[in-house]
């Protein structure tokens, strides 16, 4: 749904004092909330909130909480771009008009110094009390010019602080909690991007083996710790192939691309990796008990020109899968 300017700026001023009265912290996802609500995109949200808000006399943080995970984040991915589209033309269009006022206010104070001084001089000559009061009250006009000035600075370094908050809720949309490093999401647009991109593109899927006894045997946290540990060296490689991207595929899986490699390239790349990862050496902090090592398993298969992009993520699947058949620790290339 497209909005004019006038009217998102509409919204805007209706939606931040609303989260004020509601004790509700102005953060990107909240905001995204009671946007929402203001505009009334999503009737059954409004006529929830309508309800809470009846009922308790507002709708507080916890409640938010709540109604985010119900509504926003199982929102379909257009009209939660949509949103996040609307709310940096706000930020947008604020930030141009703030920064013109402070220039026009800043051009006004260079000149009424100017006429002050010369109202100034022409004040002395003629030392009479009229005079000196229209000094006065230039100078009074111009403080007070100053003043407005410095408030619109203060403004504007808030809106830039909301424009990088923005942009840093862009960037957790894409990163995995666990490991920090590229979701499903982001797999899900590059893939797509890639092979539209170039002709030669692999990808990789990679397992690590026997991952339930590291969580049996050590513990949850090292279970996380041997993922986390795993998701970094999976990273650091790829920053070493120029274009290559890691992602975690989900709970012990990850996912690698390849661009502009071919299958044979793909394959060396790929146990250059399994053997970075056979080498890492974890203590249990704990108990000071060393870990066993750590294996993967990986499939690689190319991209063909013209097949869904299902059926390449299927190939290496089933690779990954002849892999872990063949006893692990190895790769199987398409």
């Amino acid at each position: 749904m497209s909005r004019s300017a006038s009217k998102i700026n509409q919204y805007f001023r209706q939606t931040i004092p609303t989260m004020v009265q509601n004790n509700v912290p102005i953060t990107p996802p909240y905001y995204t909330l009671w946007f929402t609500y203001t505009t009334g995109d999503m009737p059954e949200l409004c006529k929830r909130m309508d309800e809470i808000i009846t009922q308790k006399g507002q709708c507080d943080r916890y409640t938010c909480d709540k109604l985010l995970d119900e509504f926003i984040v199982n929102a379909a991915e257009d009209r939660l771009a949509e949103m996040q589209n609307n709310i940096n033309q706000v930020v947008k269009s604020i930030e141009n008009s703030t920064e013109s006022a402070m220039n026009d206010a800043e051009d006004l104070n260079q000149s009424l110094s100017k006429d002050i001084q010369i109202m100034a001089d022409e004040a002395s000559q003629n030392d009479t009390p009229s005079a000196h009061k229209m000094v006065s009250i230039a100078r009074n006009f111009m403080d007070k010019t100053e003043a407005y000035r410095s408030q619109l600075e203060k403004q504007n370094a808030e809106i830039h602080a909301l424009k990088q908050k923005i942009a840093d809720t862009e960037k957790l949309m894409y990163l995995d909690g666990l490991t920090e490093i590229n979701n499903r999401k982001k797999f899900n647009e590059d893939l797509s991007l890639f092979t539209a991109s170039t002709e030669d593109t692999c990808l990789l899927l990679v397992d690590i083996d026997h991952f339930k006894p590291f969580n049996d045997e050590y513990g949850h946290l090292v279970g996380d710790k041997v993922i986390q540990t795993v998701a970094k060296t999976l990273e650091k490689s790829c920053r070493k192939n120029n274009g290559a991207q890691a992602y975690r595929f989900g709970g012990e899986e990850f996912a690698l691309l390849i661009p502009n490699a071919n299958i044979t390239v793909a394959t060396q790349f790929a146990n250059e990796v399994r053997e970075r990862i056979s080498r890492i050496s974890l203590t249990n902090k704990k108990t000071g008990q060393s870990i066993r090592s750590i294996t993967t398993s990986l499939g690689v298969a190319q991209f063909r020109q013209g097949e869904p992009l299902e059926a390449l993520v299927e190939r290496a699947d089933q690779c990954l899968y002849e892999a872990k058949s063949a006893g692990r620790n190895c790769v199987r290339p398409a």
